[in-house]
């Protein structure tokens, strides 16, 4: 469909799934649309955060992107795939419309600001149990990423949320939920734990 009838469909209640690489989407998407890369476990985790009756309209990167975005997801039950965006978002810059962004910052930007304005962010650690007891950044919110929609409560809006997971994959995925939450003051931490972790080692934040 093009930009029109999907901006139609979307007002309707349709969920437009971007299923692009976490960077494209960081930069530009579709307002209020939900982030699965396929590059990821995209089924599953459609299926934990959709659920099996969501009307989806599907944004990729070519053809053979959406065709394998429709199939993987009709194998765990997601069938009410309604459209795809004509054109990606290309079609809906065509149309004129608005797009949104979510910034992305680095380890060391992210250590300065905890150093300049600690009592301005909220850290999110969208990990599951285990991976928090083997260690976390000290002073998160531990929300695993499958409870997070019911839980955006425990959150301070008044606040810059830096989301994390271990490298990436999932904390995109959160960064779109709390969007469409109406969080407005959100950043995505490049790399993770796992970049936190590995610069940590190299004594950075002695």
């Amino acid at each position: 469909m093009r930009a029109p009838e999907v901006l139609r469909l979307l007002a309707e209640g349709a969920i437009a799934l971007d299923t692009r690489p976490a960077m494209q989407f960081a930069v530009a998407h579709v307002p209020g649309s939900l982030h699965i890369a396929l590059s990821g476990q995209y089924a599953s985790w459609a299926a934990r955060i959709l659920g099996l009756d969501k009307r989806i309209i599907l944004i990729g990167e070519d053809a053979d992107h959406l065709r394998e975005s429709q199939l993987r997801l009709a194998r765990v039950g997601i069938e009410h795939v309604d459209a795809y965006l004509e054109d990606g978002i290309t079609g809906w810059i065509k149309g004129g419309y608005e797009l949104d962004y979510i910034p992305r910052i680095s380890v060391p930007e992210f250590a300065e600001m905890l150093a300049q304005e600690k009592d301005r962010i909220e850290v999110l650690d969208v990990r599951e149990r285990g991976e928090v007891e083997a260690g976390a950044i000290e002073n998160s919110v531990r929300i695993p990423l499958g409870q997070l929609q019911d839980r955006t409560g425990e959150l301070n809006r008044d606040k810059l949320v830096v989301v994390h997971c271990k490298g990436g994959y999932r904390s995109s995925i959160a960064t779109s939920i709390l969007r469409r939450a109406g969080f407005r003051d959100i950043a995505n931490l490049t790399g993770g734990f796992d970049a936190w972790t590995a610069l940590s080692a190299t004594g950075y934040f002695i």
